[in-house]
């Protein structure tokens, strides 16, 4: 005989096998899902400027009809200004140099192609469908500020060293027309100091870098704020004692100009790193 609980317990038995059905085919879809949107077919695993680091694939470029993909946008650079030199380094690419050339055979146009005065060569689309010129997915260039800063970097490199210079000349000379030798250096190399971090950090949020290099980024930062704090104090430093420069005064003044040269070089090696890699300085 079939009851009111009979009833409710058998639904309540179908609802948790229905929910469990639905948990297992959820949990078997979701990863193939996944990987299906983080694979693009027919895209290099690895970097054809630095092969030793994997690519992206937001980082990517269309040549001749292929997508290629980068570890960074510094090498996304370098391709585009030389793709035949990494072409090699790209097995798809290799594999399609090796195959003999297939014999092209002219399609036929329409009898009203010739009367409107257009050729016979079809445009051949893209890998996007559209036909033309190639068609460049990776985001543009960075912001104007952003591109400012390689030239501004050269000033704090330039001036520090030329204000150590300038109270060395002093120092030695003791001339008084030297007294202030080290200031103009300096305040120049304390102004661009500033833009110079300001602008780092701009093109550090609009810059993509390999993973390998995302240490040299934060070291490149610290370094820089540190000189751009250092020169800063020695700025306020020679302005406060302008006529009274010296004793353990002096001797402060001057550690401390040393030290921003010796910072101000680490600095540009860290960002020499970022652009020509770790081993740029390496024999």
């Amino acid at each position: 005989m079939v009851t009111v609980g009979n009833t409710v317990s058998s639904w309540r038995r179908g609802s948790l096998m229905f929910a469990l059905a639905s948990a297992c085919m959820l949990s078997l879809a979701a990863p193939l899902s996944a990987q299906e949107a983080g694979s693009q077919p027919g895209l290099n695993k690895f970097c054809p400027v630095m092969p030793e680091e994997e690519a992206d694939p937001q980082i990517i470029t269309v040549y001749e009809g292929r997508t290629i993909a980068f570890c960074c946008d510094n090498c996304l650079a370098k391709f585009k200004a030389n793709p035949e030199r990494y072409l090699d380094r790209l097995p798809s690419w290799v594999a399609r140099a090796a195959q003999p050339p297939e014999e092209h055979v002219p399609a036929i146009q329409p009898a009203d192609a010739h009367e409107h005065g257009h050729g016979a060569e079809e445009i051949a689309p893209n890998a996007d469908g559209a036909g033309g010129h190639e068609h460049e997915a990776d985001g543009g260039r960075p912001p104007l500020l952003a591109r400012v800063h390689p030239v501004l970097v050269h000033f704090p490199v330039a001036g520090i060293p030329l204000a150590v210079l300038g109270l060395l000349i002093y120092l030695i000379s003791g001339k008084a027309v030297f007294a202030a030798a080290d200031v103009p250096p300096l305040l120049l190399a304390a102004l661009a100091s500033i833009g110079a971090v300001i602008t780092g950090n701009l093109a550090h949020d609009t810059l993509r870098f390999s993973s390998s290099l995302h240490e040299y980024v934060q070291w490149h930062q610290y370094a820089g704020a540190t000189v751009m704090i250092l020169v800063l104090a020695l700025v306020v430093l020679r302005i406060w004692r302008w006529n009274r420069l010296t004793g353990c005064w002096l001797w402060l003044y001057g550690c401390g100009l040393l030290l921003a040269a010796i910072l101000v070089g680490l600095t540009g090696y860290l960002g020499g790193s970022l652009v020509f890699g770790p081993d740029h300085l390496a024999w």
